[in-house]
């Protein structure tokens, strides 16, 4: 009696994220080895956060930092699904689909990125833009050249983080290219902005944006929004034409409702194999996880990193092989594009600002939207071993 042909395993990713990138370009290797790859995302389309910013001062066109990840998964012979995942239960290894479908998986991983909670804020929510989703940068653009028709448009952006302060930046330079003599204010709940970087890179953003004309406050909680003012802690009224968010990243809320281990902040709790410690099967990357219960930090080349371990690891973990284990690095490249072809560099405790940042930056960048939108490699690496 003939053999019957192995039943093929299947490996999902939730989310076209950046940890997930490595692996859906080589979908075509993964296929060839046996496996059914299937990507769930709500949008056939990741936005690259690198560029996101510059979209809005007008240094990328909406759609130059866009990568068709539907694209790369079903150009190397897998499935794509548009939704999104409500439920994961792991005792029977299945995804539950917000419209009730149930997708199987023998080993999966997650890069759901991060996003902006406002449960905290009572807000005239309709007029406050979250930067997370990054494609949100398109419509603060949008929404600050609708402003054009006030001579001087007030521009509040809530957060001093990285995020926050590209946004802020960026919207100068969109303000004085536009002629627009609008004001920004940016308002920091902490000492400082850019908190984790070194007391110069701190000190270098404050100094630039106060030169552009922003208004900086540090020891600022926004606690509320009004319609046209924000109102802080101890009581000072922030008026504003258009208001930003840039506060409050934290993974979504999908992993604690699943009854997985997390970490403090909710996201996924991972071990050295960026696996999860309450499945096996699973596997994340990026904002979403909480490595050995600690949160890294949300840049994404942190994700950059993960990736080749992840795609490893959904492959040994079904074929029995070893594991790979991750280690964040410490020391990495972080460049903040302020809107004016320059940038601000830190490397470690190195710190520097100008035109060959902004380069660089911009160099790395492209070279890796432009990676991700060529077709499938069409030989399959020797070893797949990051």
């Amino acid at each position: 009696m003939p053999e019957r042909p192995r039943k093929k395993s299947s490996i999902v990713f939730v989310g076209g994220g950046h940890a997930h990138l490595y692996s859906l370009l080589r979908t075509r290797e993964m296929v060839r080895r046996g496996f059914r790859v299937t990507l769930i995302d709500p949008s056939p389309y990741l936005y690259y956060s690198g560029m996101a910013t510059g979209v809005i001062s007008g240094a990328y066109a909406p759609d130059e930092h866009r990568i068709n990840v539907c694209r790369l998964v079903r150009e190397g012979g897998g499935s794509f699904i548009e939704g999104r995942v409500a439920g994961i239960r792991a005792e029977s290894r299945e995804l539950a689909l917000e419209t009730g479908e149930i997708i199987p998986y023998d080993a999966a991983s997650f890069c759901l990125g991060s996003e902006i909670r406002a449960d905290g804020f009572t807000q005239s929510a309709a007029r406050a833009i979250p930067i997370k989703p990054v494609e949100h940068t398109g419509e603060i653009r949008r929404r600050l050249l609708s402003l054009g028709e006030n001579s001087a448009p007030r521009v509040l952006v809530v957060g001093g983080g990285a995020a926050g302060c590209e946004v802020a930046a960026n919207t100068l330079a969109l303000l004085d290219r536009q002629g627009l003599h609008g004001r920004l204010t940016l308002a920091e709940e902490g000492g400082s902005l850019l908190a984790d970087a070194p007391k110069k890179a701190r000190q270098e953003i404050q100094d630039f944006l106060i030169a552009k004309g922003a208004r900086v406050l540090t020891d600022t909680l926004v606690t509320s929004f009004d319609g046209n003012a924000a109102w802080t802690r101890d009581g000072r009224r922030i008026p504003y034409d258009l208001p930003i968010m840039a506060v409050g990243v934290s993974p979504p809320a999908l992993f604690h409702e699943s009854h997985l281990p997390t970490g403090d902040d909710g996201g996924l709790r991972v071990d050295r194999y960026l696996r999860s410690t309450g499945d096996e099967r699973l596997f994340g990357g990026g904002d979403c996880i909480s490595y050995r219960g600690e949160g890294l930090p949300k840049l994404g080349v942190f994700a950059v990193r993960q990736a080749p371990l992840i795609f490893h690891n959904l492959q040994a973990v079904l074929e029995g092989e070893p594991l790979a284990e991750y280690e964040p690095q410490r020391r990495f490249l972080y460049i903040l594009n302020l809107g004016d072809g320059t940038g601000l560099a830190t490397y470690g405790p190195l710190v520097w600002r100008g035109r060959l940042s902004w380069k660089l930056k911009h160099h790395i960048d492209k070279k890796f939207v432009e990676e991700h939108r060529r077709q499938q490699p069409k030989n399959g690496s020797k070893s797949r071993r990051p």
